[in-house]
């Protein structure tokens, strides 16, 4: 596939996976049909889809996420000529849709907040706790983990909210869901861990670094930070086999649900469509609304009934010792205001006594 400009420079800007796996439901295509990618993608629409179509058909039966993600490839690569979009049926069916059942997980706990922070607090560096805290108090997908760079958060890092703007260069996701853009953001122990790792990792300030690097500074793998979370909910007591990073997502999105704020601005947080013609209606560009709506959601760690009490009983300790101080201010000034009564007495005798012999 590399030998086709076109089709090298389509690729260019994916996911490594992406790449590999695009080029390949390319390349059996165009060998099944005798053309090559060019050819087929100048076709016309209704010829190229029954191309297509008739490719895939006969794998529909068992083998139908393949078949979705030849389909993906396959109009993606033709929408890239000229922006035509292959004819194929909606959902509601028709001669060329076909339903995939998904296979979910056969458990899948989401974590409380209580429990995320037992999973924060196992990582064994600071990159990889600022990565978890990112991912459950901003709610972004694992991919802009591995697409952000240091220059996407530089200039607020003396901030005590950071807003992130989650564009389809970050989150690939956005790219296929018609979703240019949404703000999700960090504050409180999230972005006070984000500001000392970029202190301590980002010495040098480079602005297209990425910002949660490994060796040779590349950027952090998808991969990889599954592995880190795994071995952080195993570490925390839980059961590695029903958590995993889209979980964290999950759970952040128990926390904006659970909050009374408008729906609307409970699907923009989480980076979704909204629905019907309320998008129209909102305004995805007030940056100030939404971040109103997301400090309304509490992300902070909820402490232990025990520290609860032993904060309020120095919280009650430190109100007596402001009520006895007080007191003491108050029977000062009273000192204060008698011995000046008593200077003045004083003073007016002594005029008294100079004018006399």
């Amino acid at each position: 596939m590399e030998q086709h400009p076109e089709v090298k420079s389509w690729l260019q800007n994916r996911p490594e996976e992406t790449k590999r796996g695009f080029a390949l439901h390319l390349q059996s295509f165009c060998e099944a049909i005798g053309k090559t990618p060019e050819e087929w993608q100048r076709l016309d629409k209704v010829e190229a889809r029954d191309l297509a179509w008739n490719f895939v058909k006969p794998l529909i039966a068992e083998h139908s996420s393949v078949v979705k993600s030849t389909l993906t490839c396959l109009k993606s690569w033709y929408r890239n000529l000229n922006g035509e979009v292959l004819p194929f049926d909606s959902a509601r069916g028709g001669k060329h849709y076909f339903h995939i059942r998904r296979k979910k997980a056969a458990v899948e706990h989401i974590p409380s907040k209580a429990e995320m922070y037992q999973i924060v607090d196992m990582t064994s560096s600071l990159r990889d706790k600022t990565m978890l805290l990112l991912l459950f108090q901003a709610g972004v997908r694992v991919n802009v983990l591995e697409h952000i760079t240091y220059g996407d958060v530089a200039e607020q890092l003396d901030e005590e909210t950071i807003v992130l703007k989650i564009t389809g260069k970050l989150d690939y996701k956005l790219r296929g869901r018609d979703i240019p853009f949404y703000y999700t953001f960090l504050n409180g122990e999230g972005s006070a861990t984000l500001k000392q790792y970029c202190k301590v990792k980002h010495k040098d300030r480079v602005h297209a670094k990425p910002l949660f690097y490994t060796w040779g500074n590349k950027a952090i793998s998808q991969k990889w930070v599954l592995k880190i979370v795994k071995m952080c909910v195993k570490r925390a007591g839980f059961n590695p086999a029903t958590m995993w990073t889209h979980t964290i997502r999950k759970a952040f999105r128990k926390i904006v649900r659970q909050t009374n704020i408008d729906d609307d601005d409970k699907e923009q947080l989480m980076g979704h469509v909204i629905q019907g013609s309320r998008e129209s209606y909102y305004d995805k560009k007030d940056v100030g609304l939404i971040m109103e709506a997301y400090q309304q959601c509490n992300f902070s760690r909820e402490l232990p009934d025990s520290e609860v009490a032993k904060l309020q009983r120095q919280l009650d300790d430190s109100r007596l010792g402001h009520r006895s101080l007080e007191k003491e201010n108050e029977d000062l000034k009273r000192r204060i205001a008698n011995t000046e009564t008593k200077i003045e007495s004083l003073e007016k005798l002594i005029r008294e006594a100079l004018k006399q012999d």
